[in-house]
């Protein structure tokens, strides 16, 4: 399932799965992908953009039981990477205790930084490969593209947070 601007160059490969998934009947959703293109955004419609996109991500991971994960795909502007964390942090946690306490379910939720990422097909794969991932250790996790380029999300996230 995908959300934000899908129209970007980052969200192309992913909007062609979608919909040979879709046209082909596959099954139901375990992921929700919410690409954002924020590097034209300011400190404050940056951060507000990034909170609407979760808000619709929380209302689509509530209506499909199916999902297990909402993967964020953030590119910013260099002058804003150093308050993604923050922002991230919060908004992710926020999102995971929402789904724990109101639907009772276990949804990861992971922030990615791919500003720098040149490599679309890697970073399609490591999408696909993050859909596919059981719900992991993780509630919540903030990496940047150079924590995933060679390795899976879920080997970034161990790396990071353990």
């Amino acid at each position: 399932m995908l959300l934000g601007d899908v129209e970007t160059p980052l969200a192309r490969g992913m909007c062609t799965l979608d919909q040979a998934s879709r046209s082909a009947g596959s099954a139901a959703p375990r992921a929700v992908l919410a690409f954002a293109d924020l590097r034209g955004d300011d400190r404050h419609t940056g951060p507000e953009r990034l909170r609407a996109l979760g808000t619709l991500a929380l209302a689509a991971a509530s209506k499909a039981r199916s999902v297990r994960h909402i993967v964020f795909a953030v590119m910013l502007a260099p002058r804003h990477v150093g308050r993604f964390d923050r922002v991230a942090s919060a908004l992710g946690a926020r999102l995971h205790s929402n789904l724990e306490r109101e639907k009772a379910r276990d949804v990861e939720v992971t922030f990615l930084n791919v500003s720098d990422c040149t490599d679309m097909p890697a970073l399609t794969e490591r999408l696909l490969d993050r859909c596919d991932d059981p719900t992991g250790l993780h509630g919540v996790v903030v990496l940047d593209w150079d924590d995933i380029r060679d390795h899976s999300i879920a080997h970034a996230a161990r790396s990071e947070y353990l």
